[in-house]
């Protein structure tokens, strides 16, 4: 079953449900998913305005590539949902591996090792992505229709909720990785997405509010 197919009520009843899935990673998934759809609306509602036309040709084709990132980013996001519920499972399935014998101990903690690489590595793709995804909205929400702009703004904030919940789900699964070099660099790429995070969210959020 791929949850990304899922309606929205049939989606939430399971994430509010006594099963592990859908989860933090692919909730965080769908949240940034949200994001790149709201980021889409604003382009399309604006486009087509008579202030926007207005715009030089250079101007015009910055943003409506910035769009076309975003629509990239949206189908991303997308699979990114059931991705992770894919990880977590194969997680479980080397969590429930036999473990009498030496053998079958250390065979069982090497999956479950290989798993927590896997079990992070859809979060910190989610995070950087969310990450792109905010690159992108500046020119949407500088050149958006005022009508839509707070539209712009809820898509700022979805993909930085979405960034801060998937560094979350990767620092959780970096116990379990005993590549020190693995865990590093993930560590490394979340204290990145972070700190541009932090600089990028505000500055979209102070051109909306002062559209508003």
């Amino acid at each position: 079953m791929e949850f990304k197919h899922l309606k929205i009520t049939d989606y939430l009843e399971r994430a509010a449900s006594a099963s592990a899935t859908p989860g933090g990673g692919s909730v965080s998934a769908l949240i940034a998913a949200l994001g790149s759809a709201l980021g889409q609306m604003v382009y399309n509602l604006t486009v087509t305005k008579k202030s926007y036309l207005a715009n030089d040709e250079i101007t015009k084709a910055a943003v409506q590539s910035d769009w076309r990132a975003i629509e990239s980013l949206q189908r991303d996001f997308t699979e990114l949902i059931d991705r992770d519920i894919e990880a977590f499972n194969v997680f479980m399935k080397a969590l429930a591996l036999p473990k009498e014998t030496d053998q079958e101990k250390a065979s069982r903690k090497q999956a479950l090792a290989d798993a927590s690489v896997i079990a992070m590595e859809v979060p910190l793709a989610t995070a950087g992505k969310s990450l792109e995804l905010l690159q992108h909205l500046g020119s949407i929400a500088r050149y958006g229709h005022k009508t839509c702009i707070s539209d712009a703004g809820v898509a700022a904030l979805c993909a930085h909720a979405a960034l801060q919940a998937s560094v979350m789900n990767v620092r959780i699964n970096l116990a379990g990785i005993e590549d020190r070099e693995i865990r590093e660099g993930a560590e490394k790429s979340c204290a990145a997405y972070i700190k541009e995070s932090a600089v990028l969210t505000p500055e979209i959020m102070d051109i909306v509010y002062a559209q508003i």
